[in-house]
Formats: structure tokens, sequence, C-alpha cells
């Protein structure tokens, strides 16, 4: 075992309890999807924005409903029913501007969020680009609803500096939004939200708490200024978001680093970082996991928990499933659940990975006598055959050298792209290995 297997063992282990974790995405070439967000639309002097929706082949055109979601201190003070939306199959329905989509906006500068959902799921995709007066602008991709979580994000990169010959004065801009409830259930919660700025060096500099509601997006104009910083020039600072609960809340959070001389800009989303009580890499989304820990049995009927994993007295053989993505690398242990080592040689446990592929039922890792496997590269995307995002099998079964005991255990994993819990599909078979 590497220096590396070593150390991630030992990371891992330190959260012994956290029994899910999580998913990060930035944008992604997985675009279609039944409801969308933007995180950011404007319409005002400075900004206008246009926008663009496509859909797949589907039987029935989609009808994609609209909603515009005004940010805090703008003309609008409830949300806005924009124009419905229903590309043709091999074209894309584009809008000039936001008030060419959101034709009852208020007067005067607009500036929120917008939620677009085809209610019979229809998937679409959607993108949009902001430009000044200049030309100059940014893209502001649709998100899937789905991907906002209460997950900690950070944004890096952000800078103030004053003018100097021949360069412009920088500004950075931070939001703070929480997701729409789209079927509101009683008084819309607050969500207490802290923001922190790092030096480039890691050193906490200024921190603001912001109080969103579904639905809201508020700005922080000048985040610098915001946090409560002093005048003078800051670069390369690193700013994070974390909510003071786990409520299960959508944060929508980014920032705008903008030249103030010809009103230039980017767009930069919060990249989700840390979830579970700040310990695990990732959003809350047991689909995409970075860590997990598979404890017990799914539980079923009105069961709050299901039996815990185990192999039996005799011989027999545990069957979990697990979905990973590819390429990527790969780790897994099966832990004694009482102090979440590596199970001891006493223990008389061994696993393997598996896959059925084009070529049949390959073992990819694990086997004989084996308790772990370490950075596991599971291969590049084929050119052929059965995918590569797919479905993979962890084995655990007793080696013969102790069968007289129930040995219970935990199945632990870690990826690099996610990976789902591992749920036990069958247990109790003939021992293969």
């Amino acid at each position: 075992m590497g220096n590396r297997s070593l150390r991630w063992a030992g990371a891992a282990l330190l959260v012994g309890v956290a029994f899910a974790a999580q998913d990060s995405r930035a944008q992604s070439t997985d675009g279609y999807h039944a409801i969308q967000v933007f995180p950011v639309v404007v319409d005002t002097t400075s900004f206008t924005q246009r926008f663009h929706f496509r859909t797949t082949y589907n039987i029935d055109r989609a009808v994609i409903l609209v909603t515009y979601y005004p940010a805090a201190g703008t003309a609008n003070s409830s949300p806005v029913t924009c124009n419905s939306v229903s590309p043709s199959y091999y074209a894309a329905q584009t809008f000039a501007s936001l008030r060419d989509l959101c034709p009852a906006l208020a007067p005067g500068s607009a500036f929120g969020t917008l939620v677009a959902r085809d209610t019979a799921g229809t998937p679409f995709a959607a993108s949009s680009r902001v430009n000044n007066a200049a030309g100059a602008g940014f893209a502001v991709e649709a998100f899937p609803a789905s991907d906002f979580t209460i997950a900690g994000t950070a944004v890096t990169g952000l800078r103030r500096l004053a003018a100097q010959a021949g360069a412009p004065a920088y500004q950075s801009n931070c939001f703070v939004g929480s997701l729409a409830e789209l079927v509101p259930v009683g008084s819309p919660p607050l969500t207490n939200v802290r923001l922190s700025l790092r030096s480039a060096s890691g050193q906490l500099i200024g921190t603001k708490d912001v109080d969103v509601k579904p639905g809201q997006l508020i700005r922080l104009l000048d985040v610098f200024a915001a946090a409560g910083l002093p005048a003078g020039d800051y670069d390369n600072v690193v700013a994070t978001f974390k909510a003071s609960d786990e409520s299960g809340a959508g944060l929508i959070t980014f920032c705008t680093v903008q030249d103030n001389s010809q009103f230039g800009a980017d767009f930069r989303i919060g990249k989700q970082e840390l979830s579970f009580a700040g310990s695990v890499p990732g959003s809350h989304d047991q689909a995409a996991m970075r860590l997990s820990y598979n404890r017990f049995e799914e539980p079923v009927d009105n069961e709050l928990s299901g039996a815990q994993l185990a192999i039996g007295p005799g011989s027999s053989r545990n069957v979990h499933i697990f979905y990973f993505r590819h390429p990527d690398i790969v780790s897994c242990m099966i832990v004694d659940p009482i102090n979440y080592h590596l199970v001891p040689e006493s223990f008389g446990l061994e696993m393997r990975l598996r896959v059925l592929d084009s070529g049949g039922w390959n073992v990819l890792a694990g086997g004989s006598g084996s308790t772990h496997f370490f950075e596991l590269y599971l291969g590049d995307k084929p050119r052929h055959g059965k995918g590569a995002n797919t479905i993979y099998q962890i084995e655990v079964e007793s080696n013969g050298l102790n069968e007289e005991a129930t040995r219970p255990y935990v199945v632990h994993c870690a990826s690099g792209s996610g990976h789902t819990y591992g749920n036990l599909i069958r247990k109790g078979l003939p021992v293969t290995f």
C-alpha cells in the first residue's frame, strides 16, 4: 500500500459516522433536464441578456413554464410569470432580452433568478449571454435545479484593485440565493448563510451573515466592503458560503468580477466543496457520493433502519451494487463497524470488485484474501461495448478462516467523481472466490 493510499485510508476513517456523502458539479455537458435554473438574469442600463432554449426529440412538443424571481431591492416584489417556451425539435427558441422573455417586469433595473420547468418532465437545455453596451460579457448556463443543495460552496480569484496605468479598476460582487419552492408549503423558512473571505494564503480576513428565503437573491455589492474590510487592494481572494444548519435548502451562490472602466465582467458559480457538517466533500446527493459508508441493508415497510450488514456463520457471499462514473479513480475497503478500522484477518472476510461488460464478467480488484483496494483507475472511455458509466458489483464473502460466528461489516468507498450508495442486492449466496 503506497503512502497516498495510507493517507486516504486515515483521512476517510476520520469521518467514520458519516453515512451519506455527495456531489459537486460546475457547468456540465449533462445539460438536458426538466427543471432548470438561471442563477442570475439581468436587464439594466449596463447589461442585457439573451436566452436560448432547446429540447430533445419527443412525441409531444415541450411547453416550458418560466418564472422570474426578483432579487432583494429590485422593482418587482413578487415572482413574475414569464412567457412559456416551446422550441421546435431542431431549432433553439431565442429571446433577445429578459424583458422579451418576461414582458410583465416592472419598469427599471431588473435582476434575479429564473426557473424554467416542463411539467410533463420533458428534458430541455438552456443557455444565455450577458452583454454590456460594448458587447463584452459572459455566458450563464442554466443549471439543473437538483444541483443546488445545502453544501458549502467556494468561489476563487476575487479581486478589488485600483486602476493603474494601462489596467482598469476591478470590483467583485457576490450573490446569495435560495432555490425557489415550486410547490410552497407553509411560510417560507429563512436560511442563514455565512460568507467568509480568505486571502490567497488561507487567512480569514472578513465575514458576513446573510438571511435568505426560498426564491430570494441577495447581492453583496463590492463583497470586500460588505464583509467589513477596509479600503485597499485585495487579490486572489476565496469566498466561501456555508449555511448555519442542514435544513436541506438549495443554496445558489456565485460572484462576478468586473472592471469598472468598461464594465466587462465574468460569472463564477459557487463550487460545492463540503457537506455533512463540513467534513465530507461534495453536495447532498446520494447518487454521487465522494465517500460512502454502507452499514445497513435498505429499510422496507415501516423500518427505520435495515439489518446490519453481516456474513452469517458458515460459508456465504453478499453482493452490493454500485454505480461508478468512468473514467475515475476509486478505493474501497471493508471495515469493522465498531472502530471503523480495516477488518482484521480474524474476521475471515474477503472482497472483490467486478463488472459485466462486453467481454463478460471481469474482476477489476480484490479477490482471495483481499479486504481492500486503493487508487483503482477504472479505465478510459471505451470506443465500443456496453459503455463507461455503469453498474459495478462489490462481493463480500467468508474466506474459510473463521466461519463460526456472524461477522458484521461496513463497505466504505471513495471516488473522485462520485458513486451511489452500494446497496445490498443479494445475500447468503455460495462463495465463489
